[in-house]
């Protein structure tokens, strides 16, 4: 450990940690949800969105600062916000972590039993959802070392699947398709109404902000070399959801992601969709197999945070018997939850979105104020005042509005 905290890693390795944070299964459901506002309106909605996370992810930075390395939200939250406050943030980020699970066991499930299909077999959609639950789980219950081993496993294979299917889609992507200021016969206004439900999706797909204590512990308090991380982090988030959109926007008309929603959103649809587009054998099993591994790898970093949390905060023994205790309240609830509601890996990352504007947005910028109240002006401070502090706060209660009108049918949804 001390030779981890002398030796500093590089700020672009810093940076790629919180990437690899952003980035992952919750992308597949970006084009899908984009396709009512189309691409120019969602990447105006994506640069909104990354400013405001990122800005919400440097004020935990700040207040982290003021009581020092080895703190965590759970330390800063329960100093800084009322005892009410503090309950609702960690139930928020609790919620998270259990409904991306949900999310990815589901996304797993469906992308699997493509693949099955796509090989000649037929497996049980349940059965999938039960094997891979216990397999992975398995893995995380045996150690952190065994998890974490698995995890790069599944980032290499997903970097290289990546780099091959990507290059594909890239080229083949219609410039006509994706700069059209007519779809289907109207103007470019009758898009704006669907800008507003893409606002919780993007919010899920920049969430870095449990990552920033442990960056700052790493920098050794380094605040300006954790800013410059979280900068390349958003930065390289940001194109590659830009990469996917032309990818998948570019190759997709937008009428046929109708069909991609009334399925459910799920991986299996939406990869299916880009078959009947794609005259490349090779791309498509590329774009099958990195979908399996960004679901693994997402599953893997959800799943071991909220084990060690449930370890630590349940006081469970780290030996066999808590370990075995952690892992079924960790991954009982998603996997019921994925046996009585199987497709619902799209509804599954709005509301993580919907949380995360209450754990990740709204309360880090409460927290700020209070922490300049409560220490003096001197040390680290972000820039912007007050009024980013207010500017952000109503951006998290919008996204929840938001989610809210979209899930009473009030919201316009391009269905």
């Amino acid at each position: 450990m001390s030779y981890l905290i002398n030796k500093e890693p590089s700020i672009i390795v810093g940076g790629f940690v919180l990437g690899g944070a952003m980035i992952g299964a919750g992308m597949f459901s970006l084009p899908t949800i984009m396709s009512g506002a189309w691409f120019i309106n969602s990447l105006l909605v994506l640069l909104i969105v990354c400013f405001i996370m990122f800005h919400s992810g440097i004020y935990i930075l700040e207040c982290t600062s003021k009581y020092g390395a080895g703190t965590n939200y759970f330390y800063i939250s329960k100093e800084l916000l009322p005892k009410w406050a503090c309950y609702i943030a960690n139930v928020s980020l609790i919620f998270v972590l259990y409904i991306l699970m949900y999310a990815y066991i589901s996304a797993a499930g469906s992308v699997i039993y493509g693949a099955s299909r796509l090989y000649g077999y037929n497996i049980n959609l349940r059965a999938i959802f039960i094997i891979f639950s216990i397999v992975l789980g398995a893995a995380i219950w045996w150690g952190g070392t065994c998890a974490s081993r698995l995890t790069s496993l599944f980032l290499f294979i997903k970097i290289v699947l990546f780099v091959l299917a990507f290059s594909g889609l890239f080229i083949q992507a219609k410039s006509s398709l994706l700069f059209s200021f007519s779809v289907e016969g109207s103007n470019q206004l009758v898009l704006y109404p669907f800008v507003f439900i893409i606002i919780p999706y993007a919010i899920t797909s920049f969430g870095y902000h449990g990552n920033v204590c442990s960056l700052y512990k790493i920098y050794n308090q380094n605040e300006k070399k954790v800013i410059k991380s979280c900068i390349v982090g958003c930065v390289l988030a940001l194109i590659i959801y830009l990469l996917w959109m032309i990818g998948t926007m570019g190759n997709l008309p937008r009428e046929q992601f109708i069909t991609i929603i009334n399925k459910g959103g799920n991986l299996d649809a939406f990869i299916d969709s880009l078959y009947t587009v794609l005259n490349s054998d090779y791309i498509e099993t590329f774009l099958l197999w990195f979908s399996i591994s960004a679901v693994f790898c997402s599953f893997l970093g959800v799943a071991i945070g909220l084990f060690d949390y449930i370890l630590a905060t349940l006081n469970f023994k780290d030996n066999a018997g808590g370990r075995f205790k952690s892992a079924l309240i960790c991954f009982t609830p998603p996997l019921l939850l994925c046996m009585f509601f199987p497709n619902g890996f799209l509804i599954a990352i709005a509301y993580a979105g919907m949380a995360a504007c209450i754990w990740a947005i709204i309360c880090p910028a409460v927290m700020v104020l209070k922490v300049r109240k409560k220490f003096s002006e001197s040390g680290f401070k972000v820039w912007g005042g007050k009024g980013l502090i207010y500017t952000v706060i109503a951006f998290g209660i919008f996204g929840i509005i938001c989610q809210l009108l979209a899930q009473f049918n009030i919201l316009p949804i391009y269905r």
